[in-house]
């Protein structure tokens, strides 16, 4: 091997070995570091919870002790930088630290650390003390930031001690992995990327659109069961392969290209449906600092709404939406007041697509402000998910592929519909052109052109269910 293994190379051997066999033998595939707007906004929020990291007490240099911020430790095959590095002048070791953008400690931040403090002795250190930092889930903030407030710090010496004769081996078989020649085998897809997997595109170019990845819910030793049979589209599932009956049902409509309508059922659920309908839909902001007043750690802060209301049967739909700007301090207030005032006194039923998300915000709106929790609690009683229609295979069509989402039922339903030209067109990117457009200093045109972009998209998300709910009317 050429060059020391990096801890971003050991991580990824341990995701996918194939995939970081192949961005070592052929980097082209991988061009260079991602340039996404969701890997700048993750990036920056990294640099962000370090800022307030630093402000702790215990990770200031003094008479006892060195701090040393992404100090790194190097042998002639490994490479490591730890976040914080603390030296105790006294002994002469070190603890090592990893700040984690999240709220609690993951099995991979184990592999992270354990590999760091496998290079910080390979290279000659003593490690004391391993720790993680990671955000207070609990934490509410409540004016200026508290950093000393915001953090988990977690011991996780004694995990770190179980694991580190795996790692060793586990690391030596990373370096001696690339020296070898992997056989391609769709059985050794990967866990995140599964047959996109570019390993696995590369040796199998001709993989089906509709694979057996696709059916909903199959568990994993299905999946590999048919794998091994050389079974990879959905048409080619055999008829007597064990399948619950809502998978079997997707398998036969992949099979016959039909859609397949569950209408007596469908027709029983809509006969519970009460006029005026109303069809909501949030756009939400989360990030590990928290900023707003009154919001927590990775909280999903409302900051739009969209809603479409039909009053009485034949009547045209009307439109209502909200969209906090620039110089709002409260967001998710000034939201539930304007929501409520456009509700009126009727709800009737309120449509969402995928309630747990909608009715979790209302929740967590109706306990951040008490005086509307009666308004809040009212619209989840009153919420009738829209989805489950199709979660549910009341309604299957083949180009669902065996999604519910509605970025894929729409374009099957109606077609006339599209996010594809819309200045945004899916729920990351309005997040954060929405951080963008009150936090940052942007002109005004620019952040104007984001403020439209975003009601477009919001406006769309609702009335693409009101067009949904037509189809299923006129079954």
């Amino acid at each position: 091997m050429n060059g020391r293994l990096r801890k971003i190379d050991y991580l990824n051997y341990l995701e996918c070995p194939q995939e970081y066999w192949l961005a070592y033998h052929q980097p082209l595939l991988f061009g260079n570091e991602p340039d996404t707007l969701e890997y700048r906004h993750l990036r920056q929020q990294g640099y962000d919870v370090e800022f307030y990291v630093k402000q702790l007490e215990q990770f200031q240099t003094n008479s006892e002790q060195l701090v040393e911020f992404q100090r790194t430790f190097q042998t002639n095959e490994f490479l490591a930088r730890s976040d914080i590095v603390v030296t105790n002048f006294a002994t002469g070791v070190v603890d090592v630290y990893e700040i984690k953008g999240s709220s609690q400690v993951k099995e991979e931040h184990y592999d992270d650390v354990a590999f760091q403090r496998l290079v910080a002795e390979s290279s000659g250190a003593t490690v004391g003390r391993c720790f993680v930092v990671t955000m207070k889930s609990d934490y509410v903030r409540h004016g200026d930031v508290d950093p000393t407030q915001l953090f988990n710090i977690t011991d996780v010496t004694e995990e770190i001690d179980i694991r580190m004769d795996v790692t060793r081996q586990q690391a030596r078989d990373a370096i001696n992995y690339l020296d070898t020649i992997p056989v391609a085998s769709l059985l050794d897809y990967c866990r995140a990327n599964r047959l996109d997997c570019k390993f696995i595109r590369m040796h199998f170019p001709d993989l089906p659109e509709y694979t057996i990845f696709d059916i909903s819910y199959l568990k994993t030793e299905k999946r590999r069961e048919l794998l091994s049979q050389n079974i990879v589209a959905i048409v080619d599932v055999p008829d007597d392969f064990p399948l619950s009956d809502k998978q079997r049902r997707q398998v036969a409509a992949a099979k016959s290209g039909e859609t397949v309508i569950e209408r007596d059922e469908i027709q029983k659920r809509m006969d519970a449906w009460q006029y005026p309908l109303h069809f909501l839909d949030y756009e939400t902001f989360s990030y590990a600092i928290p900023q707003f007043e009154g919001i927590r750690p990775f909280q999903q802060m409302c900051f739009q709404y969209s809603l479409h209301t039909i009053d009485r049967p034949g009547a045209e739909p009307r439109h209502s939406e909200y969209l906090a700007r620039r110089g709002e301090e409260n967001p998710p207030l000034a939201l539930v007041q304007h929501m409520k005032e456009a509700f009126g006194g009727d709800l009737g039923t309120v449509f969402v697509w995928y309630e747990g998300f909608e009715k979790t915000r209302n929740s967590e709106m109706a306990e951040m402000f008490p005086e509307h929790a009666d308004f809040l609690n009212d619209v989840n009683s009153h919420t009738c998910d829209l989805m489950k229609i199709f979660a549910d295979r009341l309604y299957i069509h083949p180009e669902f592929k065996g999604r519910s989402s509605i970025k894929k039922v729409l374009p099957a339903l109606c077609p006339h519909l599209s996010y594809e030209n819309l200045g945004i067109g899916e729920g990351m990117t309005a997040s954060i052109s929405w951080f963008h457009a009150v936090r940052w200093n942007l002109d005004e045109a620019e952040r104007e052109r984001i403020f439209q972009n975003l009601l477009e998209y919001c406006k769309l998300d609702t009335w693409a269910m009101v067009e949904i709910y037509r189809v299923l009317e006129n079954l």
